[in-house]
């Protein structure tokens, strides 16, 4: 008998069954005693921030303030806007954690000031309580600790003055806002500073001011309306290390045939060649924002070689598996380097403006972009960068995903495994590899250094570490990007194009993207119809292990490997007889939950009221955002419970959620507080010994951060792969289940498109 394809199974949409969520009705706890002095304490501070508005004109009615509670009131729960309403001082965004922003008018601080020394309504005295402080938003908040005159003196120079960026507040109010934005743009006028205002910061009022001494710092950051006065972060290709570089055999080019019937992946990079013609057959567009002064494409070269030929030019490592695709050349980046010619540089503001122009001309065909790209701002715990707020943007406006490099350390002696608390401080991860929507891909070593480097499956000496703000996971996957001493000896590289007719090795994250991107551009174009951004992530990180054991990443090696590396995708998009995958792709109310009762189990897996198995999930969803919030960023999080019931009806979930790493965070309670909201989660369990249980239950919830239900009416996507397998490989469990599955739930299979045979490697 031929072998059958054993399908993935979409469970249908709307076969769940929606629940009202319970509210909350515990006892009211204070976190302090509410004294006399302590509201005293507390209003002193708004005295300050009346004699501010005491100065402003009408036009211009509010001040910021900044309210630091503690640590253990950051829950959503803990909060029921009895202190900040509309009425008195409403919030307006968040720092760090514990920070809270306010729009401070003169009835609003004076109402508040009421509340703070006489308010006993029980949840109003639990508030203030929580509080630490309240003052006006201060020069030194807006310069994040950092002198004037330190700032002055690192911001890149241009004809003799400093650029710098700065950040406005959002105070949710269209006439405010467009009061504060001229009262600004005034000061700067009268002060003659030149600035430009970009437009391309969704959601975000940031531009670029040139100053001309450290009193122009000084001066912005005593601006009301300024949230942030900063360094505006430059982007360049990562650094290179071109090594071996050799004649292309010529059976490479022949090695692939009928390049439109593979996928395409969009290259931001520094440009593809022209010179091999061998290459032109698989360029499907080209884009140039850069001048030709500035050319260099060795780069984009390579990252192009190894979406093409990835697997054939190493082909002695299976794992990369045969994934060809085509490229879309968005040449965005200049040379950066000095011995080659003429050096450019490309600001952020720029970088988007020229993304989102080939996102509105290509986005539809192309639905993933590699960007091997990297800046020196290094991504903090505490907040978000605003460019990868605004790539989240895009990705959610166009429907694309991006896939981005986590960044290399480039300083002698590079980093080892595992790593201190030092040096995984200093090898942090870099923007925009903390974009939320996006696959951030971290380098592993593809073989055993023979000195000081590392061993085959572990974190590349130079591949920046995570975790990321807020504690979610980057980088989220993991692939072969070379090896090398931590004094820079004895490089071991991947393979691929040199800038001519030549193939070389080099090093660095950049060249572990594209191994990820042509998979994600794999599962787009072989699943017909072309399946959701979130579902493709979904199968993508489902299938995804540590290389060195073939199982689960464990705890911790996740701030180096993420996820782990996908493999196997082709396969990955079946099933086998001992394992059922099914996928659940479904919307979620505001305030409800849907559960999936009486949840169909394999009966070889059962036996009587023991279940045993292999178990596991991923969970991948587009959070609600606004990068007015800080660590908050982040506002919706869903979260999957499967488990089961007992005889008196009481419901375990019985799959954990990987990854929690309590010890790892600031406090127990930021574990709920935090960490759960990212955009991806999986669950694991290997049943064994058996669960006794009467059945079992899948249950997927929405969770908003406090005020997010009452200001937003939008519902909450989601995908969701749940796996049940016999870890021996014998049960015929994926039978099992097809039968039950037909007398429970309306299915139908993931549906693929037929594959293009690719010809054996060299």
């Amino acid at each position: 008998m031929a072998d059958e394809r054993l399908y993935v199974k979409i469970v249908m949409p709307k076969q769940g069954v929606e629940r009202p969520k319970q509210g909350g009705s515990g006892e009211i706890k204070n976190f302090h005693t509410v004294t006399p002095a302590l509201r005293t304490r507390l209003t002193t501070g708004l005295d300050s921030a009346e004699r501010l508005l005491v100065n402003l004109p009408s036009s211009r009615p509010v001040v910021p303030l900044k309210a630091t509670v503690v640590a253990k009131a950051l829950a959503k729960s803990h909060w029921h806007d009895a202190l900040f309403d509309q009425k008195s001082c409403p919030v307006i965004g968040a720092g760090k954690p514990g920070e809270l922003f306010l729009k401070g008018s003169r009835e609003g601080i004076q109402t508040l000031k009421r509340r703070i020394l006489h308010g006993q309504n029980k949840q109003m005295v639990k508030e203030i309580s929580a509080l630490k402080e309240l003052r006006p938003f201060l020069p030194e908040d807006r310069l994040n600790g950092v002198s004037s005159d330190k700032l002055f003196s690192v911001a890149p120079e241009n004809n003799g003055r400093r650029a710098l960026k700065v950040k406005l507040f959002d105070y949710s109010d269209p006439k405010i806002q467009d009061s504060e934005i001229a009262a600004f743009e005034t000061r700067l006028q009268s002060n003659a500073l030149s600035f430009i205002r970009h437009p391309q910061y969704k959601g975000q009022d940031i531009y670029t001011v040139m100053c001309k001494t450290e009193k122009d710092v000084g001066l912005l950051s005593n601006q009301l309306s300024v949230r942030s006065v900063g360094l505006i972060p430059m982007f360049r290709t990562l650094k290179e290390t071109r090594l071996n570089s050799r004649p292309v055999p010529d059976s490479i080019f022949t090695s692939e045939t009928d390049p439109p019937s593979f996928p395409v992946v969009g290259v931001v990079d520094s440009g593809v060649t022209t010179t091999v013609p061998e290459l032109e057959k698989w360029i499907y567009g080209r884009e140039r924002f850069v001048a030709k002064a500035e050319e260099n494409t060795y780069h984009g070269t390579f990252v192009a070689g190894l979406l093409i030929w990835g697997h054939v030019l190493n082909a002695t490592h299976a794992e990369i598996g045969r994934h060809p695709c085509r490229v879309l050349d968005i040449h965005v980046l200049p040379n950066s380097d000095p011995t080659f010619g003429a050096v450019g540089n490309i600001t952020e503001s720029e970088l988007l403006q020229d993304l989102e122009q080939a996102l509105v001309k290509y986005s539809n065909e192309v639905k993933v972009w590699n960007l091997s790209l990297g800046s020196d701002e290094i991504c903090e715990l505490d907040r978000f960068s605003d460019f990868a707020v605004q790539l989240d943007n895009l990705q959610e406006q166009f429907g694309v995903t991006f896939v981005i490099a986590a960044g290399n350390y480039q300083h002698a002696p590079l980093l080892s495994y595992p790593r201190d608390e030092a040096s995984a401080r200093i090898g942090r991860i870099t923007s925009p590899a903390d974009s939320v929507l996006g696959i951030t891909v971290g380098a592993i070593s593809q073989h055993d250094h023979p000195t000081s480097g590392t061993r085959r499956g572990e974190p590349s000496p130079f591949s920046r570490n995570g975790p990321g703000p807020n504690h979610i996971i980057k980088p989220d996957l993991v692939h072969f990007g070379g090896n090398i001493g931590k004094d820079f000896s004895h490089s071991l590289g991947v393979t691929s194009l040199d800038n001519g007719p030549q193939i070389a090795e080099d090093v660095g994250t950049s060249f572990a993207t594209p191994l990820i991107a042509r998979q994600l551009a794999s599962i787009h174009h072989r699943i017909t119809p072309m399946p959701s951004a979130t579902l493709a992530r979904a199968i993508l990180t489902h299938n995804a292990v540590d290389i060195r054991t073939r199982e689960r990443v464990k705890d911790l090696d996740d701030h180096y490997l993420g996820f782990g590396t996908p493999l196997d995708i082709e396969r990955a998009l079946e099933c086998d007889p001992w394992k059922m995958t099914l996928v659940f792709e479904e919307v979620l109310r505001p305030g409800y939950f849907l559960e999936w009762d009486n949840f169909p189990y394999p009966e070889s897996l059962t036996s009587g009221d023991k279940f045993r198995g292999e178990i596991w999930m991923t969970l991948a969803y587009p959070p609600a955002r606004n990068p007015s919030f800080g660590s908050e960023y982040c506002e919706t999080h869903v979260n999957a419970s499967f488990g089961t019931y007992n005889e008196r009806e009481e419901f375990k979930g019985q799959v954990p959620v990987e990854h929690a790493n309590k010890g790892m965070l600031w406090e127990s309670f930021q574990v709920k507080a935090l960490r759960k909201w990212a955009s991806v989660r999986t669950y694991h369990r290997l049943v064994s010994p058996p669960v006794r249980a009467k059945r079992w239950r899948l249950r997927v919830e929405l969770l908003s951060r406090h005020g997010v239900e009452n200001t937003r009416a939008s519902n909450q996507p989601f995908a969701l792969l749940l796996t049940i397998s016999d870890p021996e490989h014998r049960a015929p469990v994926y039978d099992e289940m097809s039968r039950s599955l037909r007398t429970r739930f309306q299915t139908q299979n993931l549906t693929l498109r037929a594959s293009v045979r690719v010809q054996s490697q060299i």
